[in-house]
């Protein structure tokens, strides 16, 4: 472990472009990752101002059943012939000056029960938005599971090649000195050289693989690519000793509800039925109340104190009209649909295919997570078996490394049998690394559809 952690903190200094190592860095374990990841990410804020749409258009939706309310006021000048409404007479050749004002407001008493269906789509729209918040985190969890798991697989392998390349460089040391006093031929000087060279350019390709799967991990945390950090290591032993065979039926029905896909398409569902009650809601008649309050003025009003006495003529003062001229109407008016030209027809015939879409859906989701449960199940219990044949060729290439090599030193094998025990060792190795982070990685998996937490046992 000790090993593990220096060569991090040395390696991610080099790669980082640092070379000041006794800068401190910051260990991420992978629930740390999937923190950071989940406040940082953009794609979830965005999804979070979906749900935020929803929530104004349930409140729009609540809002429509209560009556509008709205107040105007009119101030219009004429001149020339014409007939003032307000007066109730002709005039001509002088400017009248008109004022008028109303406060009205209206209620829709019935609508074919549409506007209480739409409150209840917009609930249910409301659910599946934010199901889909949950969706994307989900999706985000597993994305920083791979490249987290994926990138400390590069980084043992790199470890691993660093290992190799001392050992071949030993070999070809004691080449060069059994050359010298004729021991070996240049033929076998070649080969060793070649596999250090060998050796050297799989370090260079691990460091490559390490970089990238390295700052892929930061992009999915919003990290500054400079910013220097050491990942945790997970232990097998304890994923091993812990480990029960899963049966892939119970997996799945836990997955039914816990994972956002299933409960999304539901609820997208039932907003398809709520979308057939709306339309439907067309064929029925509507009713509206109506309200109106007004008065008005009219500078051509006037009136005589003597009717006999055409000097008592006076203009009707405006406050005076204001309060005689005021009105008060209310009304109930019944729309009866008869023929819109079949878009009711269409409407319901539109509403009814978006549910059988909805409902294929949902089966779609429901038979994708099935198949990814059983395939998850299959891949964890041949990651463990491909873990123990792994193990089993490594020991093996490592022991006939060994017994080519003492053979080699005293002459009973040639470079060429070295060179090739060597290779085989060494590519054993990089597959018992990628075995075991299988074993993890298949492992977490299951975890991910049980609902568990995303978490590694450290050694």
């Amino acid at each position: 472990m000790k090993r593990f952690y220096y060569s991090a903190v040395v390696f991610t200094g080099l790669f980082l472009g640092t070379n000041d190592l006794v800068q401190a860095q910051q260990v991420v374990g992978v629930a740390e990752a999937i923190r950071i990841t989940l406040e940082r990410n953009v794609q979830i804020k965005q999804a979070a101002l979906n749900k935020d749409l929803a929530e104004q258009d349930l409140f729009q939706a609540k809002s429509n059943l209560l009556p509008n309310l709205s107040a105007s006021v009119d101030q219009s000048f004429r001149y020339g012939f014409g007939f003032d409404l307000t007066s109730g007479r002709i005039v001509n050749n002088t400017w009248t000056k008109g004022t008028s004002g109303s406060v009205g407001s209206s209620v829709n008493l019935f609508q074919g029960f549409q506007q209480i269906n739409q409150i209840k789509a917009n609930k249910l729209q409301l659910e599946s938005t934010a199901t889909q918040v949950d969706k994307i985190k989900n999706d985000l969890v597993l994305n920083v599971l791979v490249n987290y798991l994926e990138a400390i697989t590069n980084h043992e392998m790199m470890v691993a090649s660093e290992d190799q390349i001392a050992l071949s460089k030993q070999q070809f040391s004691l080449d060069s000195i059994q050359f010298a006093v004729g021991n070996k031929t240049i033929a076998d000087l070649a080969k060793s050289k070649n596999q250090v060279a060998t050796n050297e350019l799989n370090k260079v390709n691990l460091k490559n693989s390490y970089e990238m799967s390295l700052l892929t991990l930061k992009q999915l945390m919003e990290m500054p690519p400079e910013t220097p950090i050491s990942l945790e290591r997970p232990s097998l032993e304890s994923i091993l000793v812990h480990a029960v065979d899963k049966n892939a039926v119970d997996v799945y029905q836990k997955a039914l509800t816990l994972q956002p896909d299933i409960h999304k398409s539901a609820l997208d569902k039932e907003v398809a039925l709520k979308q057939i009650d709306i339309a439907k809601g067309g064929y029925y008649p509507t009713l509206n109340l109506n309200v109106n309050y007004g008065t008005n003025y009219s500078s051509a009003t006037t009136r005589q104190t003597d009717p006999l006495d055409p000097a008592t003529l006076f203009r009707v003062p405006f406050g005076q009209q204001i309060s005689d001229n005021k009105s008060f109407f209310t009304g109930l008016s019944l729309a009866i649909p008869i023929f819109s030209r079949n878009q009711n027809k269409v409407n319901v015939a539109k509403a009814k295919i978006g549910l059988k879409q909805a409902e294929a859906s949902e089966q779609l989701a429901k038979n994708n997570l099935n198949k990814a449960v059983n395939q998850a199940v299959l891949d964890v219990n041949a990651a463990k078996q491909r873990y123990s044949s792994a193990t089993v060729a490594f020991e093996s290439a490592e022991t006939a490394f060994k017994a080519t090599k003492e053979r080699y030193d005293i002459g009973m094998a040639n470079s060429l049998e070295l060179f090739t025990a060597q290779t085989e060792r060494n590519k054993a190795e990089f597959d018992l690394i990628q075995a075991k982070y299988n074993v993890i990685f298949r492992s977490k998996i299951i975890d991910y559809y049980l609902g568990n937490p995303i978490q590694f046992d450290n050694n």
